[in-house]
């Protein structure tokens, strides 16, 4: 019996060892988790200052003419006197068209414009006649009135004539499409022989005046609202019109060698998309852009006062931006940015931070939150 109870006290013994040893495990691992990670990363102090923020927006380009050239009369395209994209003068012929049959309507008015003119000349020796014998009595002036209407309606059928005979005239001077304004030629879908009329779905060709180009864009209404309350000037285009030196991206990226300016604010906001669409002319002495071309508008805004976030230190997650912020601990903290704007390589703010603000400086989404952050130089 007293074997039995030493050997139970035994195992009893072993059990409760066993147990205050997982428990001693227990608490060390939950110390352990308890205590914040330290890391490594590189740090960068924020310090208010003057930035410029660059904003791009897509932009299609179009001549400050184009002009689509469509034929005044019906008929065969007898000439062509340029080729696709060739340049052209104001004033130049590009088609001929077949007038034949507009030439011998002039000369049809022509015709009875010489037999209006004898009428003419007949009831002006009728009424100089009985002018004379009207005033000496020899008939009554009945006779007399009357000649003067045969010569006033001879006279009205002259001129009618002479209006049938000019407007054969300017038939004809159709026949012959001259360029409006200089340019450059577009695509010429009819040819030789082909039969054209006023009512052709597609112009004879499409003519660009490249001197200037004009860049079209849209501004979201917010940043339009930004820009009203912000800028000086009596209206929203006076506004508009204080951003100097715009410049457009061509479509390679480059830069374009001549800077523009906003010129013109389209009258109302297009309801699907919220925005406005606005107009940047530019120079284009070497022909370099044309009608169809696209490009980015670069719109450059001094601010003072803000801070110059790096792309490089923010994380996003879920649509909102966030900057790993230090204390006077060096603990991290994730903090959103607030009203930020994107200029290059940077985020701009002005409100979250104050001057001497510690942020980390890359790879923020590789550090836990709440971590201990020993500092090393930024690369």
């Amino acid at each position: 019996m007293q074997l039995l109870i030493t050997h139970n006290t035994k195992i009893l013994t072993l059990l409760l060892t066993a147990i205050l040893f997982l428990q001693s495990c227990k608490n060390t691992e939950q110390d352990t988790a308890d205590q914040p990670e330290t890391v490594v990363a590189a740090v960068l102090t924020l310090q208010p200052g003057e930035a410029v923020i660059e904003q791009t927006f897509p932009a299609s380009l179009q001549g400050k003419d184009n002009i689509e050239l469509r034929p005044q009369i019906s008929g065969y395209i007898d000439k062509i006197y340029v080729d696709e994209g060739a340049f052209v003068k104001a004033g130049q012929a590009l088609f001929r068209i077949n007038a034949s049959v507009y030439r011998e309507q002039k000369n049809t008015a022509l015709a009875a414009l010489a037999m209006a003119k004898s009428q003419l000349a007949t009831a002006q020796l009728e009424l100089d006649k009985y002018k004379v014998l009207s005033e000496n009595k020899v008939v009554a002036d009945f006779q007399y009135q009357k000649a003067k209407t045969s010569y006033e309606n001879a006279k009205a059928a002259v001129q009618q004539q002479q209006t049938l005979v000019a407007s054969a005239d300017v038939n004809l001077g159709f026949a012959t499409v001259k360029a409006p304004v200089s340019g450059y030629i577009g695509r010429i879908p009819h040819r030789t022989g082909a039969l054209v009329s006023p009512a052709d779905v597609q112009p004879l060709t499409t003519l660009s005046q490249v001197s200037e180009i004009y860049a079209y864009f849209s501004l979201p209404e917010n940043e339009i609202l930004k820009i009203n309350a912000t800028r000086p000037g009596a209206t929203l285009l006076e506004k508009l019109k204080t951003f100097r030196d715009i410049t457009l991206l061509l479509a390679d990226g480059t830069p374009y060698n001549q800077l523009g300016k906003i010129d013109m604010m389209d009258g109302q906001f297009d309801p699907t998309t919220g925005s406005v669409t606005l107009r940047a002319s530019f120079p284009n002495p070497e022909s370099l852009l044309r009608t169809g071309n696209t490009g980015r508008i670069v719109l450059k805004t001094t601010q003072a006062n803000v801070y110059q976030i790096p792309l490089l230190a923010t994380y996003e997650v879920q649509d909102k931006l966030f900057v790993g912020l230090l204390n006077k601990e060096n603990k991290m903290e994730r903090v959103a940015l607030q009203g930020y704007t994107k200029s290059g390589d940077f985020y701009i703010v002005k409100t979250g931070f104050k001057p001497g603000d510690r942020i980390i400086a890359n790879e923020l989404s590789a550090i836990p939150e709440n971590a201990i952050i020993t500092e090393k130089a930024v690369k």
